[in-house]
């Protein structure tokens, strides 16, 4: 089995827990050493990952049936592999505008400093799913909406409306990866501490620590990573052809 091949480390969470989902299709191969391209499409999940340097046919078959929206996401080494494939693809005929950026991979090495979220009546707890979420962004609201389902998704609430939250969106046997966001009106306020700081512990006590990947433009949440204590520690490329994230698939609002 190619997850049982792959070390269970931050830089490869993703693609973990993509294999490890009973979903994902694989290009190429059948041994990591080999290099391979897995593709994840399944609901709303959308994403391909490129372990090793497969070849440039593994990659292209991989991205057909993918959104304009499905990130790729690929090791510094497989970078360049990436951008000539997406260039072959580009000269059969299929639509470009792909852009490359560096993603830093964080873990949690310190205490971070002591966040007090503004307020007095702000309430962090699990979101339910019978929770209103008329208040949140049509995008966020999708993505947050299919979270809860499925796994423990954190909330900072501000006078009981659910304002930041905080979920760990790739999960394997022993990390998590960090996705939070909060209503563009609340922000500022340190609720995403707050709503991470909930998460974090939450996940401790099933024996996960955090992994928190930012795109290197993403001053905010890189900022944010540091405040909690977060380390970078190792990077990663995604190529997209807009803004994106994993919660995408089908998405149109």
């Amino acid at each position: 089995m190619l997850a049982a091949e792959l070390p269970d480390q931050p830089r490869w969470i993703e693609t973990r827990s993509m294999l490890r989902s009973g979903h994902a299709a694989v290009f190429g191969g059948p041994r990591v050493a080999d290099g391979f391209a897995v593709r994840l499409l399944h609901g709303p999940f959308s994403v391909v990952a490129i372990v090793g340097r497969p070849p440039a046919a593994a990659i292209l078959s991989a991205l057909e049936g993918a959104t304009p929206m499905t990130p790729i996401l690929a090791q510094a080494d497989a970078a360049a592999d990436v951008e000539r494939a997406l260039i072959e693809r580009a000269a059969a005929g299929v639509p470009s505008g792909w852009h490359r950026e560096r993603v830093v991979v964080h873990r949690l090495t310190g205490a971070g400093e002591p966040t007090v979220a503004s307020g007095p009546s702000v309430a962090v707890r699990l979101l339910a799913e019978a929770d209103p979420l008329e208040q949140v962004l049509p995008g966020l609201r999708f993505e947050i909406g299919h979270a809860v389902g499925i796994v423990p998704v954190a909330a900072a609430f501000v006078d009981g409306v659910a304002a930041s939250f905080c979920y760990p969106c790739w999960i394997t046997e022993s990390l998590w990866d960090v996705s939070v966001d909060t209503i563009p009106a609340y922000r500022r306020r340190g609720l995403a501490a707050q709503a991470a700081r909930f998460m974090i512990a939450h996940q401790r006590r099933e024996g996960r620590e955090p992994v928190w990947g930012a795109v290197e433009s993403n001053g905010a949440s890189l900022r944010l990573a540091e405040r909690l204590g977060f380390t970078p520690i190792d990077e990663l490329y995604a190529f997209s052809r807009g803004p994106w994230a994993f919660l995408t698939n089908g998405y149109n609002g």
